[in-house]
């Protein structure tokens, strides 16, 4: 396939993202995802900027994720350590990206494509490197991709799916019906972490299975689940983050609020947040111990595991920017 600068990007939901090459350079300090040595440091650190979380006793993480993001499946890695010292503590709770589109297809599709007499001045304007031929073939290639309803979930008179395509969206159907039948969350994070490792967009229909009965799940009672309740449980995510206000896979929200939101982030890198008592360094946002920390300052009263430091591992370190 042709670099990214060799894309005509149309916005869709089968991957025609043209809406995302003429933003390509703007937005990226709220994706940052800056590993660090996995140690925050104390009231040392200046803050640059602060947020106020209201506290609870059991303080809620929302990861927003699609299932077969790179960065999502990496701030999944970055959390798990988090679950595994503090435990239902806190409610660490995925949540999942869907697309919808409702009515004929071949409206959408055309309406989002741009139009192939664009090409030249595409090429012009260096947003596509080829000739007009091939441009607007791409472009052609593109629409009968996103016209092709195998590419979506089809249920009543809409259609569903992911950035990354259906199958994408179809694990994402599983991966809520897992959490909600796991007696214990742990089995969740098993069976999620099988699936990163194991499975791609392209052959988890066929791979979920012995990723989720090796961490423990009945399979029958999640294709039961999959196949009655799809529709609710996609409408829900995309209830939430419609609400929410949420697109970019990971986005974190503490307590119903950002986390870190994007004016935490400095160009220079040396940012540090101060989140209710705790000040936290920018390149520890997205490591175990600063999201423990993180977590651990929304608590009404603190339990003993916060004073627990969690490393950062070659597992658990986050790429220094990125979002899906």
């Amino acid at each position: 396939m042709r670099k990214l600068k060799k894309y005509i990007k149309i916005k869709s939901h089968v991957a025609l993202i043209f809406l995302a090459l003429l933003t390509a350079t703007s937005g990226l300090s709220g994706y940052f995802l800056a590993g660090g040595s996995g140690k925050v440091a104390g009231s040392a650190v200046k803050a640059t900027s602060e947020v106020e979380i209201q506290k609870s006793s059991k303080p809620e993480l929302q990861f927003y994720v699609m299932s077969f993001c790179p960065y999502g499946n990496q701030i999944e890695n970055v959390i798990r350590p988090v679950f595994d010292l503090i435990g239902d503590k806190a409610d660490l709770k995925p949540q999942y990206i869907f697309d919808k589109v409702e009515g004929d297809l071949a409206t959408f599709c055309q309406g989002r494509s741009p139009d192939p007499s664009m090409c030249q001045q595409f090429i012009d304007n260096g947003q596509f490197q080829g000739t007009v031929a091939e441009c607007s073939a791409l472009i052609q290639e593109q629409v009968a991709n996103c016209k092709d309803e195998k590419q979506y979930i089809k249920i009543d008179n809409n259609y569903y799916t992911a950035l990354h395509g259906r199958i994408e969206a179809n694990q994402q159907i599983r991966e809520i019906c897992a959490w909600n039948l796991a007696d214990n969350q742990k089995v969740w994070w098993d069976f999620v972490g099988n699936v990163n490792t194991n499975c791609t967009s392209t052959d988890a229909d066929t791979c979920w299975q012995e990723q989720a009965k090796t961490a423990g799940l009945d399979t029958d009672k999640i294709t039961d689940c999959f196949n009655n309740q799809a529709k609710d449980i996609i409408e829900a995510e995309i209830a939430l983050t419609t609400k929410n206000n949420i697109s970019a896979s990971p986005t974190l929200l503490l307590n119903g609020v950002e986390f870190p939101p994007q004016t935490a982030y400095t160009q220079d890198g040396t940012g540090a947040l101060k989140v209710n008592d705790t000040v936290i360094k920018q390149a520890d946002f997205r490591t175990p111990e600063g999201l423990k920390q993180a977590v651990c300052s929304v608590f009404n009263r603190k339990p003993a595991d916060c004073k627990t430091t969690l490393e950062t591992s070659q597992d658990t370190a986050a790429p220094s920017a990125g979002g899906c």
